[in-house]
């Protein structure tokens, strides 16, 4: 789930989120008459996968299943209300059933977003989950999983392999300073500016109104029709429990087992209610969990202990505009617990970088850059030189902001997809004094990501949504949703708020857990009860199943939230549920970080939370 605003994304790249970057021509022939009889008496025609259909030669990554592996394209209705506008194409990559005797039927995926492409999720799960340790409970089941269902990844329209929609237009908006910082009226006027020809650029777009949330379920209904399955089998991660919500509200009698993890609030009228908590979550999320865990951590780096209140201060302390361009990394890092360690280097490396430019305030590029390399910053070489690469990257950031170069109002096919959805699904608040006043409240309590969202284009929609969300039905199907107590991205709030008013869930809670979206988890608690309603269709007995987090990296126990006391001791962490699958081959373990990044990439990527890469590719290993 990505956040609300639009501000601009710098360097920022993913080889993942790459993939899917070049459309392939439909499979099958146009429709020759109008209606919806055409599309639902296509042909679906499943052939070999172009080895760079994902935007890179997989050929190698996913050598394990390549027996298994085909792709196809279907022809969808451009617009649903009516089809005889035009078409638009689906793109789809099976990882077929290893043990076809013993399939159950086909179970869709998708990453998130809105805007994420999920065409790659299925054969990373196809490649991870055929390579699980049958010996554990949680491994035993995953390659049950392997066997018994096709995977199917897709693109949904507006991404990827799929119709694609970009939005951009000539209009160039001045530099905007970092919104918690600069309430200035020529500041969020700026911001204004922004949304305002951030919505004329898609709108310019005819493709724009129909990127929807209802137009890709019904795109997916239709999927699961011509490829011969009674029901819908999908497991959404963050926006795609939007999706998958409103997939059941509208085809009740043909939802199956629907796993929805990190969650909106699907329950409420607007999208508009999930964004707005998002600021808060984010704040918390750094502020409670994760500075108190890295106050913790430091004396595993050779640094003197701190409290959370100290670390969270120290980069509440930071000068511009080195303090903003560290929130908005930290909270690019918030979404896996896997990189929390790295923003120990990447505080550390701020605070030496700031500690020069307060002591020579005119100090030049070249001079910064040499005393940074200069500086010490742990006693520990491989650290230190690690950080000095931070230090560079936050001194080219740094200098980026200084030049308040202009901003081009051009977005990618996922951010003009993210856009789309947001706008045309539900209706927006638009008067404007009512979001300055939320913004300058949120500045100031929630410094890390708001001030920011008069920038949203949403509230400078003309005509409104186009579509309407669909109410809950009489035969509301069941759901299994998974949530973790402090995500960032999707509030507890809006989470526990959809559970409570949709009818017929049950919830997996992960108490003390920060990152955004769980399975697979690598615990019992969780994931044996996923795996069981999906392979079993058995739900949990209880409304509401509450689980233990794990220990964050290089850490031996869970520290409840607010409880700062300091572990002893010296661990190197493993990878989210790498033990608990028990995966063995190098080809598997790659595929499971490439999962858990895709899922976590795919919910800040073009986020509107400004990135500069400064952790890219930082590969240290943080305990010998």
């Amino acid at each position: 789930m990505r956040r609300l605003t639009v501000l601009p994304m710098l360097a920022l790249s993913s080889v993942l989120l790459a993939a899917c970057n070049s459309a392939a021509p439909p499979i099958v022939e146009p429709p020759k008459t109008t209606g919806f009889e055409v599309f639902e008496t296509q042909k679906v025609v499943w052939g070999s996968c172009d080895a760079t259909v994902l935007g890179f030669d997989a050929s190698k990554f996913f050598e394990p299943i390549k027996g298994r592996l085909q792709c196809t394209d279907i022809q969808v209705p451009l617009d649903w209300a009516k089809p005889e506008r035009g078409v638009a194409v689906m793109s789809m990559i099976r990882v077929s059933a290893s043990v076809p005797a013993k399939r159950q039927g086909a179970l869709f995926f998708n990453p998130g977003g809105p805007g994420g492409d999920g065409l790659v999720l299925a054969p990373l799960y196809g490649v991870v989950w055929d390579d699980a340790d049958t010996k554990t409970k949680i491994g035993a089941d995953l390659k049950r999983l392997s066997q018994e269902y096709d995977l199917i990844g897709f693109s949904p329209r507006g991404v990827g392999n799929s119709t694609r929609v970009n939005c951009g237009i000539n209009e160039l908006v001045p530099y905007i300073a970092p919104p918690a910082s600069d309430r200035s009226e020529q500041n969020i006027q700026r911001m204004i500016q922004l949304g305002r020809l951030t919505a004329k650029a898609c709108q310019n777009n005819p493709l724009t109104p129909f990127v929807n949330t209802d137009a890709t379920a019904r795109d997916l209904n239709l999927a699961r029709q011509l490829l011969g399955e009674a029901k819908l089998n999908f497991v959404g991660y963050s926006y795609g429990t939007w999706l998958g919500s409103w997939y059941a509200k509208l085809f009740p009698q043909s939802t199956g087992r629907m796993l929805l993890d990190g969650n909106t609030d699907f329950a409420s009228d607007t999208f508009e209610d999930t964004f707005k908590l998002q600021p808060r979550a984010f704040e918390r999320d750094f502020r409670d969990v994760v500075a108190p865990y890295l106050g913790r951590l430091a004396p595993k780096l050779g640094l003197p202990a701190a409290t959370g209140e100290q670390v969270y201060a120290a980069q509440r302390g930071l000068s511009e505009p080195l303090r903003t361009i560290v929130g908005f990394e930290i909270a690019q890092n918030l979404y896996g617990r896997d990189s929390y360690p790295n923003l120990a280097l990447l505080l550390q490396s701020a605070t030496v970088v700031d500690k020069l430019t307060k002591a020579k305030p005119e100090i030049t590029l070249p001079e910064l850059l040499n005393a940074s390399q200069a500086a010490e910053y742990f006693s520990d070489p491989d650290l230190n030189e690690a950080s000095k690469q931070v230090a560079i990257n936050l001194i080219f950031a740094r200098d980026t902001e200084l030049q308040e170069n202009p901003i081009p109002v051009v977005l990618n096919e996922s951010n003009a997809t993210f856009t789309a959805v947001l706008c045309n699904d539900t209706p927006w608040t638009t008067d404007l004094g009512y979001w300055r006043a939320r913004d300058d409240e949120e500045a100031a309590k929630y410094p890390l990501i708001g001030g920011s969202s008069v920038s949203s284009p949403c509230l400078y929609w003309k005509g409104g949504p186009s579509v309407s969300k669909p109410k809950v039905p009489t035969t509301m199907p069941p759901l299994l949703l998974v949530q973790n107590e402090f995500d960032p991205a999707t509030a507890t709030e809006g989470a526990l708020n959809a559970f409570n008013q949709t009818p017929n869930t049950k919830l997996i809670y992960l108490d003390d857990e920060p990152q955004h979206t769980a399975f697979p988890y690598g615990t019992e608690c969780v994931d044996l009860p996923v795996t069981g309603y999906l392979l079993n269709g058995t739900l949990p007995t209880a409304k509401r199943t509450d689980c233990a987090a794990k220990p964050l990296p290089l850490e031996e126990k869970v520290y409840p939230v607010k409880l700062t006391s300091l572990g002893n001791g010296q661990y190197c962490w493993s990878q989210d549920g790498l033990n608990a699958q028990g995966l063995q081959s190098t080809a598997a373990q790659q595929a499971a970080r490439a999962a858990r990044e895709l899922i976590a990439q795919t919910a800040r990527e073009n986020s509107g939370i400004r990135g500069y890469n400064i952790l890219e590719k930082l590969n240290i290993q943080l305990c010998k």
